[in-house]
């Protein structure tokens, strides 16, 4: 398997993982279903699971088509994927009051006092697939100093 074909094929399972996931644990009791969620706050949580679907799909068809820059389309997928996990990391800072637990207030999961829900788990592994995938469209830095023109 080529190092193109690899990226593809990883970001390509990512993308799908995340939206299939999304979907399951989203559409349930303590999310969109949750009844003590104001009405319109579902509105929006339902509708950025149908846009999460279209650019995952978007980006899924961008990795297979054919193209004379495959390396491009891996890149500009990776870079969805991110743009969907990185601010799992950062949204609590920018939006007082916002937490990444949806378990009971107060049963939050803490490792040496700091927050480390299940969702910042995944979403690190899947940062780090992510990074990696595109990396592997750049080559070996190496050879390309090595290499004499």
């Amino acid at each position: 398997m080529t190092r193109l074909n690899l990226a593809r094929l990883l970001l390509s399972l990512i993308l799908a993982a995340t939206t299939v996931a999304s979907f399951i644990l989203d559409w349930s009791p303590n999310h969109l279903l949750n009844p003590l969620w104001h009405p319109h706050a579902r509105f929006h949580g339902a509708l950025l699971l149908f846009l999460l679907a279209g650019v995952s799909t978007t980006a899924i068809w961008l990795l297979w088509r054919d193209s004379a820059e495959p390396a491009v389309a891996v890149r500009a997928a990776a870079m969805l994927s991110l743009s969907f996990w990185t601010p799992l990391f950062y949204i609590t800072s920018v939006l007082p009051g916002s937490t990444s637990w949806a378990g009971m207030p107060g049963a939050d999961p803490r490792l040496t006092g700091s927050l480390v829900t299940p969702n910042l788990i995944v979403a690190a592994v899947f940062v780090a697939l992510t990074i990696f995938s595109a990396c592997l469209t750049f080559g070996s830095p190496l050879r390309k100093i090595l290499t004499v023109s």
